[in-house]
């Protein structure tokens, strides 16, 4: 009985013993990759420092000024993807390394802070592009430079009052710049050719009704609308409400008109 539980003793003891060597292998095992880490973060961290200022560049470059107020041309969808996915790459955090913070080598926090900066102005780019690019959707010919407006522009047809609105809206979320004004006064500019449309299309359906004038037609009206018809930039409005117009004369007798439709009208139409 006695050899019996002494040899149980030993075997439990040898248990113990080999358990205690396994913990302690695994603890040193697992300082010593705390140690890798640590060493590779610090190394790691110091490339990443020599190669923002790379990085940098090449976000500013995103922009066509110093005050990052307008995109150039060049930048789209796939441009920002790209800086996106270097700016990424970045690696300063602790977690990042599998590291403590106390851990961190000098210089990380400075990594970090303008990792967050670069990132701010990527998002700001991003969200410029994403405005520019539906109000250019609105004009026929989109809009060749933000930088300065010119009133050229011509908007598709059946555009909506609605739609200018989401961009509009869209819009209001960002601070005051001459980009911001620039864009709302794109918006101004299709605001204003929708408007006399839909003004036109009240017109006509005043003056015609199933395509025979009305008791409500006035030369005066009529003048009016030939008039408002020749500021149209839209060749396919312009030439609906023309169509209009010459029902309306032959059946009152006016006699024929004729419309300009080279019109650069430049006037802000509210």
């Amino acid at each position: 009985m006695g050899k019996t539980l002494f040899k149980t003793l030993t075997v439990v003891a040898a248990g113990v013993g080999a358990i205690a060597v396994c913990f302690l292998g695994f603890r040193e095992n697992n300082q010593r990759q705390y140690r890798q880490r640590v060493e590779y973060a610090q190394t790691a961290i110091k490339r990443e420092k020599e190669g923002i200022p790379e990085v940098e560049n090449e976000v500013n470059g995103l922009f066509a000024d110093k005050n990052h107020t307008f995109l150039k041309k060049s930048v789209n969808d796939e441009t920002l993807t790209k800086v996106s996915a270097t700016i990424s790459s970045i690696k300063a955090s602790a977690k990042e390394y599998g590291i403590e913070e106390e851990a961190l080598p000098k210089g990380a926090k400075e990594i970090q802070e303008k990792k967050k900066a670069i990132e701010g102005l990527v998002k700001e780019a991003r969200a410029k592009l994403s405005i520019q690019e539906a109000a250019g959707k609105l004009f026929v010919n989109g809009v060749s430079d933000w930088q300065k407006t010119e009133n050229t522009v011509i908007i598709k047809e059946e555009l909506k009052e609605t739609d200018i609105g989401k961009i509009r809206e869209n819009l209001s979320l960002f601070d005051d710049s001459s980009w911001k004004k620039n864009v709302d006064t794109y918006l101004g500019y299709a605001d204003a050719q929708v408007k006399r449309i839909s003004e036109l299309k009240a017109s006509f359906d005043r003056m015609l009704k199933d395509g025979t004038v009305t008791s409500a037609v006035t030369y005066e009206d009529y003048l009016a609308a030939v008039d408002s018809i020749s500021q149209i930039r839209n060749e396919k409005e312009k030439e609906k409400f023309s169509a209009l117009a010459e029902k309306v004369a032959q059946q009152m007798g006016y006699g024929a008109n004729y419309y300009d439709n080279t019109s650069t009208d430049e006037t802000i139409y509210y």
